[in-house]
């Protein structure tokens, strides 16, 4: 008789255990399919960020080098910033939190090694790449295998809207700001040795910087081609959305950058942002100050353009 009641005493517990544990399942499983009616009858068009207007914000990652940071311009004058108010002002939904991770000198090897770090520490809903004009003057990182790891995370945030919710509601509330402490001053027409800058997130910190290539530079086009494919493969591994972007200007080294960087994105089927184009009726020749610096930098009216001209592609194809 001890022997049976000691039995249903542990049978009780494990029974109670197997009928929570079928109830969770039960009410996740309910709970999934409520949001994915929910996200159709709010947007039933299935927009690529089918839960982004559960927290109100769409978070960009922008990612190059002293095109996207705003070299010679105050930091609310760089793209990212402008595109952010742009955006806000004149779209309706969803609102943009556009994050600049643009360091003067970054090459393509540095956005390699970093880029699964930075998707998993800013937990993007799109990243967009402009990067390969330095990759001809300063030397290439150390890459490894640049194989990102696919996490159980990753797999569920990408395929479930519970877990894609939970993450979206846990950045909304976040309260980190990401502080950016630069290296040398730069100089106008001057480029020093070597650039050291850092970004800090919270308790993550990020090295960027740039070393300069001894010797003539190398016009080689086959490691940024090899770095932007990888990119590619990065960013579609982790599930992340992807623009490649070309830089305004098609001078001096950037003449050999955009056209690899159109040609990774063709073959990859990335989509590409050229920026090129709509300053090719602006400015004719080299010298266009209303929009350029002497060193093809854009300036804040040029930004205003790169602006506009991203609004105007992804309100076209992201977010219709």
């Amino acid at each position: 008789m001890a022997i049976v009641e000691s039995q249903m005493r542990w049978k009780t517990p494990a029974r109670w255990l197997g009928t929570f544990s079928i109830r969770i399942v039960v009410f996740l499983v309910a709970l999934e399919i409520a949001l994915r009616v929910a996200a159709w009858l709010v947007v039933p068009a299935g927009p690529e960020f089918s839960a982004s207007w559960l927290t109100g914000r769409t978070r960009i990652l922008s990612i190059g080098d002293s095109n996207t940071y705003g070299m010679w311009l105050d930091p609310a004058e760089s793209y990212p910033v402008q595109l952010e108010a742009l955006w806000n002002e004149t779209v309706d939904h969803p609102k943009l939190e556009v994050m600049n991770l643009g360091f003067p000198g970054t090459n393509s090897s540095r956005v390699v090694r970093d880029l699964a770090r930075l998707v998993d520490t800013f937990e993007p809903d799109l990243v967009i790449v402009m990067v390969g004009v330095n990759d001809f003057w300063t030397q290439p990182f150390e890459t490894g295998d640049a194989q990102p790891r696919v996490s159980s995370r990753s797999f569920l945030e990408r395929h479930s809207l519970i877990f894609k919710l939970y993450y979206l509601i846990r950045r909304y509330v976040d309260s980190r700001e990401l502080e950016l402490e630069m290296g040398e001053t730069l100089d106008l027409g001057e480029i020093p040795d070597r650039g050291d800058h850092v970004a800090r997130f919270g308790d993550e910190v990020f090295e960027m910087g740039f070393v300069r290539r001894d010797g003539v530079p190398d016009t080689d086009r086959e490691g940024l081609t090899r770095n932007l494919r990888t990119i590619a493969r990065q960013t579609r591994d982790l599930g992340i959305p992807l623009y490649f972007m070309t830089y305004p200007a098609r001078w001096n080294f950037y003449v050999l950058a955009n056209p690899i960087i159109r040609s990774v994105a063709l073959e990859t089927e990335t989509p590409l942002i050229d920026l090129t184009r709509p300053f090719i009726s602006l400015c004719q020749q080299k010298e266009c100050p209303s929009y350029f610096f002497t060193d093809q930098h854009p300036t804040a009216e040029g930004y205003r353009v790169v602006a506009e001209t991203i609004v105007e592609k992804l309100s076209n194809e992201v977010f219709r």
